[in-house]
């Protein structure tokens, strides 16, 4: 799990923080850098992390769980922690990260990057951006 496009730009989610803490959400938005599933569970990133052939039937677990309970209960509950995560400023985080966004749209960094694409290619300004860093895309990720 990660997002290497704020390697170019400024991405369009900012609830990291709240997630992660305020150290790993800053290291995760500068670098790009990826995690794995059983780090995301360990910082706090994701609930539970599976081996891929036993991922569908995890999540059919909590789904059934899920549908088990009464609807209305279900919505409210989600309503108590959406609106804990309101009353501590998240709403208002994501706000700015969408500002943050649309101007880093009009930042050089972001041409420089759309020239590349327009001249290589999608594929090839991705390998650019990321040889540097082994992952994702690379030859060596």
């Amino acid at each position: 799990m990660g997002y290497p496009a704020v390697r170019f730009g400024v991405p369009d989610m900012h609830f990291h923080a709240w997630f992660l803490g305020m150290r790993r959400a800053m290291e995760m938005m500068i670098t790009g850098d990826a995690i794995t599933g059983l780090e995301a569970v360990a910082e706090g990133w994701a609930n539970a992390a599976f081996p891929v052939e036993e991922l569908d039937e995890a999540v059919l677990a909590v789904a059934r769980r899920v549908a088990d309970l009464p609807t209305e209960i279900v919505q409210m509950n989600k309503r108590a922690v959406h609106m804990q995560m309101e009353y501590m400023g998240m709403r208002a985080g994501i706000r700015a990260g969408t500002e943050l966004c649309a101007l880093g749209t009009h930042s050089s960094a972001m041409a420089a990057f759309l020239e590349k694409v327009r001249v290589e290619g999608l594929t090839g300004a991705l390998q650019d951006r990321d040889q540097p860093f082994g992952d994702y895309r690379t030859d060596e990720g």
